[in-house]
């Protein structure tokens, strides 16, 4: 019981994004008592959220939920590093009122609208018999490699010269913009549904990264140059920032009732961004962690987490070319190889394949790049558009 006499909750879960609320949601749905803390819980999930079409879990199909939590599917995404390469999959990107709805706080969520820091975060091992951290990898207070990208939503018909005739394009690395100095980023033009595009210029890895601000003047430069019209893009029809902590911030209260899910659970992909995948297909294994008193499973194995290390140290301090090189590579290995690659949970044996093809396949200027890149003690300096 806590300090008030009452019983204790199951499990707390603090921060209700997208991991929060699907923890919350399934937690009540397994009959466990869940109290959630997020001083906003009904604010709306802003960013694109995106996943491969075969990496939704079964209990979020229609079938199961009675929800389509899928707003639009292009099959075969193109990628560019500068050769032109089919990835043979289905991409999809999620609506989140509809996913929001298919993660319902029903009678069995208890909803509290208050900040919680860490010291918090301690005190509500006196409420609940399980606290998880669903706060997200710290956003600006993690000093760690971000991702970060600028985009634009644009009407498909404006939008179409960017394609250039491509359904979608999921890496656009040509060079085809006018600065030089920025450091490496790629172009991602994906169909939202309803006659709408979203063109996202993308830093994949950066320590620090570029400014929102400066990759948006990448953007502008690409796209004029690729025909679209400037009225367009003086008027998009939403803007999107995004920066990503690619690492957990780690400082871990280190108490054994409080475990981390989600992107605090470093359920993101060290070396691509991703986590939404991942975090939805973790959410039956830790669901069933927490009524059985077991610990919430890890997001992957040691191995695999120390050769995403690897990708992410190679993707900070590669120049350019090595890194078109890199992912030139990654469009001429089988289509099983690159999902082992962009699936955060995959075993490290499938990862360590998937990374020795993309190492065959590069040429011998890019392997010296990389082993460069490895060995070399700091990341690329920053550099702004602004100021170059």
């Amino acid at each position: 019981m806590d300090a008030t006499g009452a019983a204790l909750y199951d499990v707390a879960v603090v921060g209700l994004g997208p991991a929060g609320r699907a923890l919350a949601s399934r937690c009540a749905a397994a009959g466990l008592s869940v109290l959630a803390i997020d001083p906003q819980p009904d604010a709306p999930w802003r960013q694109t959220l995106s996943l491969w079409a075969d990496q939704l879990p079964p209990w979020l199909s229609v079938a199961a939920c009675g929800v389509d939590v899928l707003a639009h599917s292009v099959h075969a995404p193109v990628h560019y590093s500068p050769d032109r390469a089919v990835v043979d999959r289905a991409y999809s990107v999620l609506d989140n009122d509809s996913l929001r709805e298919a993660l319902p706080l029903g009678a069995g969520v208890t909803v509290e609208t208050t900040a919680v820091d860490d010291a918090a975060l301690v005190a509500l091992t006196a409420r609940a018999h399980r606290v998880v951290d669903c706060r997200g990898a710290g956003g600006p207070a993690n000093p760690g490699p971000l991702q970060t990208a600028y985009g634009i939503v644009l009407d498909a018909v404006d939008a179409a010269p960017a394609l250039g005739g491509d359904p979608a394009l999921f890496m656009d690395w040509r060079t085809d913009h006018d600065d030089d100095e920025l450091g490496p980023s790629f172009l991602y033009a994906i169909p939202l549904g309803a006659g709408r595009v979203l063109l996202e210029e993308t830093c994949l890895a950066g320590l620090p990264a570029p400014d929102p601000a400066d990759l948006a003047a990448r953007l502008r430069s690409r796209l004029l140059r690729r025909g679209v019209a400037r009225s367009a893009l003086d008027a998009p029809l939403e803007v999107e920032r995004v920066r990503i902590p690619l690492l957990p911030r780690g400082g871990a209260s280190g108490a054994p009732r409080i475990e981390a899910f989600g992107t605090a659970g470093g359920h993101g992909h060290a070396a691509t961004g991703y986590s939404v995948a991942s975090m939805l297909a973790a959410v039956p294994g830790a669901v069933h962690a927490i009524g059985t008193g077991f610990p919430i499973p890890a997001p992957r194995s040691p191995a695999s987490t120390a050769l995403h290390k690897i990708g992410l140290r190679v993707l900070l301090r590669a120049d350019g070319r090595t890194l078109r090189q890199l992912f030139g590579a990654f469009g001429r290995i089988g289509g099983r190889r690159q999902q082992w690659f962009l699936d955060g949970a995959s075993p490290s044996y499938q990862l360590a394949l998937a990374m020795w093809d993309m190492w065959v396949c590069m040429p011998v200027r890019g392997k010296v790049g990389m082993i460069a890149a490895v060995l070399r003690r700091r990341p690329r300096p920053a550099v702004t558009a602004r100021s170059s």
